[in-house]
């Protein structure tokens, strides 16, 4: 069966044949049969096209503008300053493209990860440092964007008690700043603290209609 009709035969045949190694490396890595991963490579290979038009598309990369509107448009995702915590999450180098790894990574974990992944994945996201530690200051920081977009005294007043509750719920050590270690037996427990500091995943609906238009198997919630 063919993966796109708005592909032509041969064009399919190339495509499938340049991404024959990346398929083998990527499905031990990721949550996708290799036909889903066809299809998510399938999905790279056409935004690069509508980015670089004829030029060798599969040999590029996309760039973060086009990954901020797939966040965007398919899984409802619009704050721009989050979307950066999530870039320096997925991907360590500070650059302007996406790999075709990176890409694939992203969808395995946010369509099918597991639990255990995301709380990796969201810790780094709110650990602005990189330091293995969220402190109140990036609490501060992250939870005036994920709630308010105006500043004055009374919302500052807000954010400070919010995350006063915070740091009382998950600072299980009692050092004034939570750990991967304070942040995990938290979320365990208490799986709606996941994402406390902002959104870092999509919500289900937004899982489950992508899930259902591009994959083979569609995850019950």
């Amino acid at each position: 069966m063919s993966l796109d009709l708005t592909l032509d035969q041969g064009e399919e045949i190339r495509f499938l044949n340049k991404i024959s190694d990346t398929v083998k490396q990527l499905h031990k890595k990721t949550h996708f049969t290799a036909r889903e991963l066809e299809i998510s490579l399938l999905l790279y290979y056409k935004l690069l096209k509508d980015e670089d038009g004829p030029r060798s598309p599969v040999q590029g990369f996309i760039s973060r503008q086009q990954f901020t509107t797939v966040f965007d448009t398919a899984f409802g995702m619009t704050d721009n300053v989050m979307i950066g915590r999530i870039y320096a999450a997925l991907d360590k180098g500070a650059t302007s493209h996406v790999t075709m790894e990176t890409w694939v990574h992203t969808l395995s974990l946010f369509l099918r990860g597991t639990f255990e992944e995301k709380v990796k994945y969201c810790f780094k996201v709110y650990d602005i440092q990189g330091e293995g530690m969220i402190r109140r200051d990036h609490m501060m920081l992250l939870l005036k964007t994920a709630i308010v977009k105006h500043q004055d005294e009374e919302v500052e007043e807000a954010v400070k008690d919010l995350v006063d509750i915070i740091l009382h719920r998950m600072d299980i050590d009692r050092d004034g700043s939570i750990s991967f270690q304070d942040y995990s037996e938290t979320v365990r427990k208490s799986p709606q603290m996941l994402e406390c500091f902002g959104q870092a995943l999509p919500d289900r609906g937004y899982i489950y209609a992508f899930s259902r238009t591009f994959l083979e198997r569609v995850r019950k919630f």
